[in-house]
C-alpha cells in the first residue's frame, strides 16, 4: 500500500524556504570567501569567522582586517601572513607557524597561541587580553614584559611543569640578572627536575642579592632554601623519608612569598 504525503501548507512551506535560505546565503558567503582565499591568497576584510582551516598552507596570505573570530587555524603554517588588524579573538592557533607574520593592530583576546612558532612576528599594538602563550616559542620582547614572563612562570609551577618554569624564569634573569626573587623562584623549579647543584646556587644568588639589597626576610628565606635542600640531600642519602616534612614546610612558607612578587 502506498502512503500518500499530506501536502504542505502554503505558509509553512514559505517559512521553510525563507529559514533555508537565510541560512544557506550566510553559509555560502563565508564558503565563498574560504574559497577566494585557498584560491587567491587575499582576503582582505573578509569574514572568516569560525572557519576550520587546520593544516593549510596559508604562508604569505593577506588577511588584512580579517573577520577571524573564533577560527580554528591549529598547525596552520601562517609564516609571513599579513593579519595586520585582523579579528583573531577566540581564534586557535595552537601550534601554527606565525614566523614573520605582520600581527600588529590585530585583536587577539582570548586567543589560543600555544606552542605557536612566533619568531619576527610583528605584534605592534596587538592586543592580547587573557591569550594563551605557554609554549610559545620566539615570543617577542614587546610582548613578553617581564611581569608577563614571570607570571607565566609561576602557573607552569603550579601544573607541576617545572621545565617550563626554569625556561621563563631564565628568560627573564638574562634580561634582569639582579631579580633575588626570580632566582628563588628558579631554585624552586631546579630542585623539581633533580639540578640540586643548580637550585643550591640560584638560592645562594638570591641570597646574596637580597642581603645587598637589604632585604633581611629574602636573605633569610633564601639562606634556608640553600641549607634546607643541602640537608634534604643528607637526609635522603641516609633514608628515603627522612628530613622530608622540613622541607615541605619550608617550601610552603616560601612559595606565597614568591607569588607576591611583582615588577
Amino acid at each position: 500500500m502506498t502512503m500518500r504525503l499530506k501536502p504542505l501548507h502554503p505558509i509553512s512551506v514559505f517559512v521553510m524556504v525563507v529559514a533555508v535560505n537565510g541560512m544557506g546565503a550566510a553559509q555560502a558567503e563565508n564558503l565563498e570567501q574560504t574559497q577566494q582565499l585557498l584560491s587567491t591568497r587575499e582576503c582582505q576584510n573578509c569574514d572568516l569567522s569560525d572557519v576550520s582551516l587546520v593544516y593549510n598552507d596559508l604562508s604569505r596570505v593577506n588577511l588584512q582586517g580579517a573577520d577571524l573570530q573564533n577560527a580554528n587555524l591549529s598547525h596552520v603554517d601562517l609564516s609571513g601572513a599579513n593579519l595586520s588588524g585582523a579579528d583573531l579573538r577566540g581564534a586557535t592557533l595552537f601550534n601554527a607557524d606565525l614566523s614573520d607574520a605582520d600581527l600588529s593592530n590585530a585583536n587577539l583576546d582570548r586567543a589560543d597561541l600555544r606552542q605557536a612558532y612566533l619568531v619576527d612576528a610583528d605584534f605592534e599594538e596587538a592586543s592580547l587580553t587573557h591569550t594563551l602563550l605557554q609554549g610559545a616559542i620566539g615570543l617577542p620582547d614587546t610582548v613578553a614584559s617581564l611581569q608577563f614572563l614571570y607570571d607565566m612562570g609561576l602557573a607552569e609551577a603550579d601544573r607541576g611543569n617545572f621545565e617550563e618554569a626554569y625556561r621563563y624564569y631564565t628568560r627573564i634573569l638574562e634580561l634582569r640578572p639582579d631579580e633575588p626573587t626570580v632566582y628563588l623562584a628558579r631554585s624552586l623549579a631546579r630542585y623539581h627536575v633533580a639540578d640540586v647543584g643548580g637550585a643550591i646556587a640560584d638560592a645562594n644568588q638570591a641570597e646574596a642579592l637580597f642581603t645587598a639589597s637589604g632585604d633581611v626576610e629574602g636573605q633569610l628565606m633564601a639562606a634556608g632554601l640553600s641549607q634546607r635542600i643541602i640537608d634534604q640531600q643528607e637526609a635522603i642519602a641516609e633514608g628515603p623519608s627522612a628530613g622530608k616534612p622540613n622541607f615541605i614546610n619550608l617550601l610552603e612558607s616560601i612559595v606565597p612569598f614568591v607569588f607576591q612578587f611583582a615588577f
